[in-house]
């Protein structure tokens, strides 16, 4: 009896969380819709020459940093770099100044492989999908992850890659703030 009341508390518990946790992802998804679907935007672009000549810093592929606002308040920021062996893109959605969300996805060069099927090389004209990894945020907290494909050269826990996230969208807003009072 009492192995029948804890499953049965178990699973009703299990449930319970489950279904917040997806109540809550709805509610971020909701706004990250709106959010994507605005076309009032004021969009501040910060180009490869901005990191290049003013911040001294290149890639092998270049870097893009664009910044969304409306009403003055920054609604989104996308950033893009091109590395020796591929591409990544991150994106950090806000809701009143706040990071609700960030989006990750990293692509790859193809491999050019010889007549005994060993790698010589990358085809720098096709890119391959490698990763993309959904952070949910509430109130600073990451409290949802949602990964497919692996990660390149990275591997973090939950604590770590909530922490990056926060960084990063901190060091573009200051960025774009900086750029944007030129």
């Amino acid at each position: 009896m009492k192995t029948k009341l804890f499953l049965l508390t178990f699973l009703t518990s299990t449930i319970l969380l489950f279904g917040q946790t997806s109540d809550r992802i709805a509610g971020v998804r909701q706004k990250i819709e709106a959010i994507n679907t605005e076309k009032s935007y004021q969009i501040k672009k910060l180009d490869n020459d901005y990191f290049v000549n003013l911040k001294n810093e290149a890639t092998d592929g270049g870097r893009e940093l664009s910044g969304y606002y409306k009403n003055g308040k920054l609604q989104k920021i996308v950033y893009s770099v091109g590395l020796s062996y591929g591409m990544k893109t991150c994106e950090y959605f806000f809701s009143d100044n706040e990071l609700i969300f960030g989006f990750e996805k990293k692509d790859q060069f193809a491999d050019i492989k010889d007549q005994s099927n060993q790698v010589t090389g990358l085809d720098y004209t096709k890119i391959e999908p490698v990763y993309t990894g959904r952070f949910y945020f509430e109130n600073s907290k990451l409290f949802s992850i949602k990964q497919t494909g692996k990660e390149i050269f990275t591997k973090m826990d939950k604590k770590s890659k909530e922490a990056e996230l926060l960084k990063d969208s901190k060091v573009f807003r200051l960025e774009l703030q900086k750029a944007k009072s030129k």
